[in-house]
């Protein structure tokens, strides 16, 4: 049997597993569906995606790139986060469906990623990838704009959150999230200790939280959709 259009599909990830599970969606698609044939091309490593887009044809078109972001976005550079990768493949391919994929619910500060790719489809990796993502590409295909429905719970905690934090205080409370010593924390925010305990302290009493443990401040900022 004929199918209907081979779309071309770039796969780029920074982690192999994820650029397996997705071809393996994509195959579980072409092989229950008339509608759909797939061409890959499958890029491991931010670096290796930049040098790719920089070198390639310029008659050269690809209908749906995905690209999975496993960094959190505005803590490491923006080639190792997959931002650069992201603006570069929606500059280069303006027509493209992009689909992002990444744990988007309690990752710091992914709506300046959004702004910057512009994807028509975001999915969370917060699934069985395995045996549901075929069904979020299929949804994102069909019907861009597609946003899974755990990201579009953070987007309306986000969008409800009445705090609103400065980039230093939505780096601080990542950091805390992730167990970071405050000891560590002066070399990787770039300010004194004792400017950190006082943010911190200012947090808590916007949060309304008290006492020294960080947890009950992580908690209501996640409730909040502040982080």
């Amino acid at each position: 049997m004929v199918k209907e259009r081979t779309l071309r599909v770039l796969l780029v990830s920074d982690k192999v597993f994820y650029l397996r599970d997705y071809r393996t969606a994509f195959e579980k698609i072409e092989s229950s569906s008339l509608d759909y044939s797939f061409a890959f091309t499958e890029l491991e490593g931010y670096d290796k995606a930049i040098d790719f887009i920089k070198k390639m044809d310029a008659s050269e078109l690809f209908d749906v790139v995905c690209l999975q972001i496993s960094n959190p976005f505005g803590i490491h550079s923006q080639d190792e986060d997959g931002s650069t990768v992201g603006m570069m493949l929606r500059h280069r391919f303006p027509d493209a469906i992009i689909i992002l994929g990444a744990n988007f619910s309690r990752t710091y500060n992914f709506w300046n990623l959004l702004k910057l790719i512009d994807p028509q489809a975001v999915i969370a990796d917060d699934f069985d990838l395995v045996s549901e993502l075929s069904i979020h590409l299929i949804k994102a295909l069909k019907r861009p704009v597609y946003i899974c429905p755990s990201i579009q719970v953070a987007i309306l905690n986000h969008l409800t959150c009445k705090i609103d934090l400065d980039d230093f205080e939505q780096k601080l409370l990542y950091e805390l999230s992730k167990g970071t010593r405050m000891a560590a924390l002066p070399s990787i925010l770039n300010m004194s200790i004792s400017t950190i305990e006082k943010r911190k302290k200012r947090l808590k009493e916007r949060f309304q939280v008290e006492g020294e443990d960080d947890r009950m401040l992580i908690l209501k900022a996640r409730e909040s959709g502040a982080l």
